[in-house]
């Protein structure tokens, strides 16, 4: 019989599996048409407006999700596998593992979205989960400010850490990804990462009436 802590860790281990199958599955096939291209979506959402319904189109507005679900090598997928593990496993403790899927994928789209206006023009390719992890930072930012919640234990961290503490990772990320955008480019999607938190935050504000913890 599994442990109960472990048993509650399950769903989490199950969503990184399923995004590091996915990435493997990239690698080995190239799934390059399910990246996500500003200028490309644009495009498409115009066609989409036209009347033009087609699996082409619709395809191009996919990437708005499916971007999230691929990286580019082993050191991308593994640092957002990390903190994807530790706010995922805070995230279902607090709220359910439903919850953690519905605002991985909402703030992806959210993600994707910022890049765009930061970059509507662009044809280069964004991909990573990392908005979706910006998101989910976001949304227990959001949390953790309307009021305090219980102190989380998530391995590697060796003791219980504070709301306020696990909020802070968030804010400085954030603050890293503004800095990032005053200054020379570095191939990170940064619209990205202010897409994914800010609707994270925005999402945090409706859950929390429905969150009784």
């Amino acid at each position: 019989m599994l442990d109960p802590v472990l048993e509650r860790r399950i769903p989490v281990l199950v969503f990184l599996a399923i995004i590091s199958v996915i990435s493997v599955l990239d690698w080995q096939h190239d799934f390059g048409a399910w990246m996500m291209r500003p200028a490309t979506v644009v495009d498409a959402w115009e066609d989409l407006r036209a009347g033009d319904y087609s699996r082409e189109t619709l395809k191009a507005l996919a990437t708005l999700t499916t971007a999230e679900f691929l990286h580019g090598d082993v050191g991308h997928l593994a640092g957002n596998l990390l903190f994807l593990w530790i706010f995922g496993v805070v995230i279902t403790e607090l709220c359910g593992w439903r919850w953690l899927v519905a605002v991985f994928l909402i703030t992806g789209v959210g993600a994707s979205v910022g890049q765009i206006f930061l970059d509507v023009g662009s044809r280069v390719a964004v991909l990573g989960a990392s908005g979706g992890l910006m998101g989910m930072e976001g949304f227990y930012f959001g949390l953790a400010f309307q009021r305090p919640r219980p102190d989380a234990e998530v391995w590697p961290i060796a003791r219980p850490v504070s709301s306020s503490d696990l909020a802070a990772v968030g804010v400085v990320g954030i603050l890293l990804d503004f800095m990032g955008i005053l200054g020379p480019g570095q191939g990170i999607a940064y619209g990205a990462h202010i897409g994914g938190f800010v609707t994270g935050l925005l999402i945090s504000l409706f859950a929390d009436r429905l969150i009784r913890v």
